[in-house]
């Protein structure tokens, strides 16, 4: 299979597809021993369980292979072709399910989620999460989830941007785990200058959210816009990281 992320809907027609492989083997429409069958089905289960790993969801068939599967319904709960389809149907439609509700309204929207540079894999892996959370919070302890993991986002985003040359002269360098000083340091290297004071107001107001939604009484909206503005946020520190310096 293809490494690029791929979209909710074409994640759906791969989870689609891996089902009707195990419907068609289970009710002798394909066979799996035959050449590149099998292997066809170890590819497209790959690639579903990666991806729905990395929205934090589970996939829904434990078996590896069309073999495994054979055995499993081989031993008698599952004699009939019609007791087969209805068996995958019952695992694949709540997944199928959970990612019709990332594509509804109110789902975060990351316009960089296929273009992460590999050292900023890790992020964009939590960022995959952070939309995933949201999208099925409904009450206060998922909205602080949501500012939590949000907050967990921008600890790891102070501490990849760290770096000695931010250190002005004269001036000790921040500790390594005190990645809001480092981002903030970041954040004035990168964009200096009066004509940008308003975004770096508005980066350093993205933690402050963040930390009021991990901890205060706040609703979906408040979820809503600290998960929003952290994708934000770190897709705006990565084009000033991948530039030599940030000009208006």
């Amino acid at each position: 299979m293809a490494s690029k992320t791929p979209s909710i809907d074409e994640l759906k027609e791969l989870v689609q597809r891996q089902a009707n492989m195990l419907v068609g083997a289970g009710t002798g429409q394909i066979i799996f021993k035959d050449h590149g069958v099998e292997q066809d089905y170890e590819r497209v289960d790959s690639a579903v369980t990666a991806h729905l790993r990395q929205l934090g969801l589970k996939p829904p068939f434990p078996w590896r292979s069309l073999g495994e599967w054979h055995g499993f319904y081989s031993q008698g709960d599952f004699p009939s072709y019609a007791s087969r389809r209805l068996h995958i149907a019952e695992l694949v439609n709540p997944v199928l399910g959970q990612l019709d509700e990332l594509l509804g309204t109110g789902s975060v929207h990351d316009p960089m989620s296929d273009r992460g540079e590999p050292t900023w894999s890790n992020i964009d892996t939590r960022i995959a999460g952070l939309i995933h959370r949201y999208s099925i919070a409904s009450d206060k302890d998922d909205w602080q989830d949501v500012g939590r993991r949000s907050r967990e986002i921008l600890i790891d985003l102070g501490k990849l941007v760290a770096d000695p040359a931010l250190v002005p002269e004269g001036t000790e360098a921040p500790r390594g785990a005190d990645a809001r000083a480092w981002f903030d340091l970041f954040v004035k290297y990168r964009a200096l200058g009066g004509e940008h004071a308003e975004l770096r107001a508005l980066m350093k107001k993205t933690w402050d959210l963040a930390q009021k939604v991990t901890h205060g009484d706040i609703g979906d909206i408040d979820a809503f816009a600290a998960a929003q503005a952290t994708v934000m946020l770190v897709r705006t520190c990565q084009k000033m990281h991948s530039a030599e310096s940030y000009e208006a």
